[in-house]
């Protein structure tokens, strides 16, 4: 049974709905708060504005292999396929998006190591009046 047999014809605006939610969804997967130029983004791990725009932005970073792989993740799972599932299906390109991932994990971990550690604050030093 399809979601338009149980709930009906979507409304323009379910429709807007459904499109952003997987457009964040997708924008995660991808790991784009990581490279997204919005601070809150970076700092939350989590798309926090439109997806939309970093999908247009940082989309074209990625190869269309992984974009395809996540697609069938995020439609597998809306089809209620699993991980394993999905990957059996389509092997190559869920196997670029574990690829992309990695690469972004990586790259996460070795800029933490060079990631200067915070000056501490110190109280001004007492005045000899």
């Amino acid at each position: 049974m399809t979601t338009t047999e149980i709930y009906g014809p979507l409304t323009a605006y379910a429709k807007e709905c459904v499109h952003f939610a997987v457009q964040h969804w997708r924008a995660n997967l991808l790991c784009f708060p990581y490279l997204c130029v919005k601070t809150a983004c970076r700092r939350a791990h989590a798309c926090s504005a439109d997806p939309n725009i970093c999908m247009s932005r940082l989309g074209p970073l990625v190869s269309e292999d992984v974009r395809r792989g996540v697609d069938a993740l995020v439609w597998g799972h809306v089809d209620g396929f699993t991980y394993d599932q999905v990957r059996a299906r389509m092997p190559f390109e869920v196997g670029a998006f574990e690829e992309w991932n990695a690469k972004i994990r990586q790259s996460i971990r070795e800029s933490a190591v060079l990631a200067r550690p915070r000056a501490k604050k110190t109280s001004p030093a007492p005045s000899n009046s």
